[in-house]
């Protein structure tokens, strides 16, 4: 992709609009508030804290991203609005850091295009890396190539023309952009191209130089690659792959809410997934098929599921599916699946193939809810016509089982509990 085509000019990959959409929000007073590695699941703005205005501020970005809004439409539409709630120019503010008002600058025609130049190029830069694992099979190598920008960087233009393998360290601390309105960019390339380019596998990387930095919000001293502003020494794209690595580990608690809810988004969007889910109905098939030879021979209850697990088991006994809504009154927990419910459902014809697999997200946000006494959930989505029911778990809600009704809305409506709006 030319590194230098303007966002307007591009188009949206799912990737790009995914790694947007699926962050959480955050309010802060300082862009040093939150971790920069925060960033790839986080949207915040500085000084939104205390103000109405950061749902407008995303939904105005994520209108840019999707539709490819030129910077002067995303300003002259938002401006209105901003100006409206009071978060224009300057005033006074409470730092809640120290309790002491103090004059700060709030929306303005500079600041909107930090704002919009920041989250659109990260996006896409998330998006393009996670387009380049998918392809560094057979394009194993990144070339860093330099925008046409009038101002450039001089250890920006050192760089220009490294070629070094996709997964080496250095893309972990210089994956463009690496700075405020850094342009740079990089170009995925063969291993004949990148030889024909020169690239000596016995050269390595280029020398690293770090310098101290002092975040004088928290009082943190961490070092930072000389030539990277603060807070972009990161890789947006690789932060959210580990968050998924960490998912697959069985180390989904460990991550922080939002991190949890974009980890989860990014794996569900993922070719392993879809690997996972096949391998359960395919699975749950070959296991349903074999219960009645199995009953033949007199196994039954634990011995006969020790049968079929000997047999063949799944790769994944239990994944998940979803966040659950706002209206579930959590924390954002995730909603998991047993492989064996998969199963169970493409048995009795309810999930036959992966490429049917209904997107769980979007019908819990939708779906009629009612809730019992045991705090167990039922849902009905009228436009798929599926029935779930959801146990909670404390540290997530169990996806116990999903299949359409025959009687489809009166069925839902002969169930136990309340509504859940």
């Amino acid at each position: 992709m030319p590194v230098d085509v303007p966002e307007q000019f591009l188009t949206a990959s799912p990737e790009v609009t995914r790694y947007f959409r699926e962050k959480g929000s955050r309010p802060t007073f300082d862009w040093r508030d939150i971790a920069p590695a925060e960033h790839a699941y986080a949207f915040t703005v500085a000084k939104s804290a205390g103000f109405d205005v950061l749902d407008d501020l995303r939904a105005a970005v994520d209108d840019a991203i999707i539709n490819r809004v030129p910077f002067e439409e995303f300003r002259a539409r938002l401006t209105p609005t901003l100006q409206a709630k009071g978060w224009w120019g300057k005033r006074f503010a409470k730092d809640p850091a120290d309790g002491v008002s103090k004059i700060v600058q709030l929306g303005s025609p500079r600041r909107l295009r930090t704002i919009y130049w920041a989250n659109i190029r990260t996006a896409h830069a998330a998006g393009e890396w996670e387009r380049t694992q998918r392809t560094k099979r057979f394009l194993p190598y990144l070339v860093y190539t330099l925008s046409l920008a009038e101002r450039r960087r001089p250890e920006h233009r050192a760089w220009v023309g490294v070629i070094l393998p996709v997964d080496h360290p250095f893309w972990d601390t210089h994956y463009p952009p690496n700075g405020w309105g850094c342009k740079c960019g990089v170009r995925q390339v063969s291993r004949r191209e990148a030889e024909r380019l020169g690239y000596d596998p016995q050269a390595g990387g280029p020398q690293i130089v770090m310098r101290p930095w002092r975040n004088k919000r928290t009082g943190q001293t961490v070092n930072a690659p000389l030539g990277i502003d603060p807070g972009w020494d990161t890789n947006p794209g690789k932060t959210r792959g580990r968050n998924v690595a960490e998912l697959l580990s069985g180390r989904l608690g460990d991550l922080s809410t939002l991190a949890r809810r974009a980890a989860i988004a990014d794996f569900t969007a993922s070719p392993a997934f879809k690997v996972f889910v096949q391998d359960a109905i395919e699975t749950g098939l070959h296991h349903a098929a074999r219960v009645p030879a199995l009953r033949a021979q007199g196994l039954s209850g634990f011995d006969l599921i020790d049968a079929l697990q000997a047999e063949r088991r799944y790769a994944m006994t239990r994944f998940p599916v979803a966040i659950a809504p706002v209206r579930f009154g959590d924390d954002f927990l995730p909603v998991m699946i047993d492989a064996r419910t998969i199963g169970h459902a493409a048995d009795h014809r309810r999930v036959v193939d992966v490429s049917a697999w209904p997107d769980f997200g979007a019908i819990l946000k939708r779906s009629r809810v009612r809730r019992d006494l045991a705090g167990t959930l039922r849902a009905f989505d009228p436009e798929t016509g599926l029935f779930l029911v959801l146990d909670p778990q404390g540290s997530h809600w169990r996806l116990r089982t999903l299949y359409r009704p025959r009687g489809k809305a009166r069925h839902f409506d002969k169930q136990p509990g309340t509504d859940v709006e």
